[in-house]
Formats: structure tokens, sequence, C-alpha cells
């Protein structure tokens, strides 16, 4: 099977980016032909050289509206068509407009994976859903919120995340001095890790909030944020140098890194407080290497901490409730130490590359097969 997917960026700018990449390459180690589309290079880019079939540079895949638009996703198009592709898989629905095209020049049939909520009417939606032959969700939260606004959710089947246990290995006790050595954290201190984009809507002063009412000093107790302010004028300006000023002790900060393992091999908890998550990707990541992960009550969450995992989520944009589950998770080493072994188990069995990948592949199967 021939799979054209496309990116604006080959950059580790989230886990969309991640996801891709992961997937498509175990796609092509299935002995799937992968081509991919792009506007920007990045640090994924020779990744995806490894095992593509071919990488193209391009304009634009995403219709940004008007003439000028269409003909920069025409322009793509011809592009994308030199991988006479069976299945066009896009991540956005900005993106169908291209993958029209794609279909237009190919006949191939288009899967479009949903990612986040885009804020668009019905008649947009009805757009998109005469675009796409199939359409795949990460939970059933973004189901139904896409439904409600007016796409077919019986054309949405429900795909959640997976990782591969080789990318995201549980840490042992030798990793977790080395990593802290690498941060330079103390070797006995209770460490929280935050991992992703420092925006409004991760809830990350929540998080500086809720550190403050922990009220530990700072060699007992370090808060680790991994993470940049993205640029772009639908975020505060400002709003990483703000909480940086008036943190309190204890936070460390640093960029975002490719290789995120040695910050969850470093850390005893993650917390994830965002106001809004489809999905919440960096929790699976970081139960796979064995550290529990707090996280507000938002979007898709409650669909991977369900269960035991319940206790550990808190409403959103409550710092009390969020430093009261960090307090109880203080000593869990000791108090709880088969929980590590639980975390593990829970990715083994939900939220495998594994089974993300076969359920993609048996869709793209079906899609290909199925009378247009």
């Amino acid at each position: 099977m021939r799979v054209l997917t496309c990116l604006p960026r080959l950059e580790a700018l989230g886990g969309i980016e991640l996801n891709l990449v992961q997937v498509m390459r175990e796609l092509a180690a299935r002995g799937h032909e992968i081509s991919v589309v792009y506007e920007h290079d990045g640090d994924l880019g020779d990744e995806f050289r490894g095992f593509c079939e071919s990488v193209r540079q391009t304009r634009s895949t995403r219709y940004s509206g008007g003439f000028a638009g269409l003909r920069q996703v025409a322009s793509a198009a011809w592009v994308g068509r030199e991988a006479r592709p069976d299945i066009v898989y896009t991540n956005d629905l900005n993106e169908l407009a291209w993958a029209s095209a794609v279909r237009l020049l190919t006949g191939a049939r288009i899967v479009c994976h949903l990612h986040h909520l885009t804020e668009s009417g019905r008649v947009y939606m009805a757009t998109a859903g005469a675009m796409a032959s199939q359409f795949v969700a990460p939970s059933q939260f973004l189901r139904r919120t896409y439904g409600q606004h007016g796409l077919d959710v019986g054309r949405i089947e429900v795909v959640p995340n997976g990782v591969s246990l080789g990318d995201y290995p549980r840490g042992s006790e030798s990793d977790r001095v080395r990593c802290r050595e690498l941060f330079g954290l103390p070797a006995d201190a209770f460490v929280v890790v935050y991992l992703g984009r420092v925006i409004p809507e991760k809830g990350v002063d929540v998080l500086v909030d809720a550190w403050r009412r922990l009220g530990l000093s700072a060699d007992r107790a370090r808060l680790l944020v991994v993470g940049t302010q993205d640029d772009g004028e639908r975020y505060a300006p400002g709003f990483l140098e703000e909480l940086r000023a008036g943190a309190p002790g204890g936070c460390m900060w640093f960029p975002m890194r490719r290789d995120v393992v040695p910050a969850f091999h470093a850390a005893d908890v993650l917390a994830l407080p965002s106001t809004s998550e489809s999905f919440g990707r960096v929790i699976v990541e970081a139960m796979a290497t064995g550290i529990p992960a707090v996280a507000s009550a938002v979007g898709g969450v409650p669909e991977i901490l369900d269960g035991e995992f319940e206790r550990m989520l808190f409403p959103k944009g409550d710092a009390v409730a969020l430093s009261e589950r960090l307090g109880s998770l203080i000593d869990w080493r000791r108090s709880d130490p088969g929980l590590a072994d639980r975390c593990v188990d829970l990715v083994s069995r939900r939220y495998t590359l594994d089974r993300l990948v076969t359920a993609l592949e048996t869709i793209f199967t079906t899609t290909l097969h199925r009378r247009a």
C-alpha cells in the first residue's frame, strides 16, 4: 500500500508530529511505501528520509482561503501526485482541500486523523465530511465533540494513541540517578515534571501555583518544566517570562528537547494541568516509563486515567486540588512500589504503538477497498 502524508514542518513540535513519524516508521517496517510532503524542514527530516520512499518539499498543504489559497493547494497536490498514493493520510481538517486535489489526480482514498477540535461551523464540517472517506479520533470525547459540530460520527472511528515501549523504556534506579545528574537535580528530592508547550491553555500557571501551595523547600522537592512558549499572536506574549519571574523556589526551566525520556526517568510524577486535551499522549509516555501522571479531568484524559488511576485526576484550574494530588504521591516509591508496574501494565495493555498502527492499517485497507 502506498501512503502519502504531509507535515507543515518536519519538527518535533508536539504529540501530533511525534505520533506521525512513529506511525509512518512502523508502517514502512511492515512493508508499506510511505511518502511525505512538507513545507519546512526540521529535526525530523533525517528520520523521515531514513524510511520513506520519498520526502518532497512543496508549498503549504493547508488551505488559507481565496484564489491564492487554491493555487497554493493545487501546486502542493501536483507534487503529492508523484507518490501515486493509494491512501492520503491527513492530520488536520485544513489539509483536506489538498488531499481532495491529490484524490482528483490519483484516485486515492482519504483518511483524516482528528487530533484536536477545529472551531468551524456546520457548513464547514459538512464540506469536510464530503471530502474524506474515513475519519479517526484518539478519544470518545473528540468523536462526540465533532459530532456536536456537525460531522457524521458514524464515519469517525476511535483509535487511542499509542507509544512504543522501546521508545519509552521503564526507568531503573540507575537511570534515575544518571538523569537527575543530567538536569542538576538532588538525588533524593521529590521531582515533578511538566513536559509540553508553556502556554495558557496548558495550565502551567496553575501548576506553579499548586507548587507554591505544596510548600516544599528546594532541597526537598523540584518542579521541572520542560517546554518552550510558541510564537504567534494567539498566545499571551511574555507568558513564560512572567511565570519564571514569579515562580517559587525549586522551579527549574528547560527548553523542549527531542529526547524526552531522561526527563521522565529523572522524575517521580508527571503533571498535566491542561484546560483542554483531546487525548493526552504525554500521560501515556510518562506511564510507559513507570511514573504516575496527575492530570486535569478534561477532554479525553479521563479515558486514560480510569479505574484506580481516576484518583490522579483533578478539576481543571484547581491549584488546591492539584497540590493535594501531588502531595499524596510524594512518597509513593516507598509506600506503593507496585504503582510503577501498574502504570507500565496499563500502557502495554491499551496504548501501544503496535495496537495503534494495526488499527490504522486495517482502516486504510478497508477504506481502500470500499467502493467510492
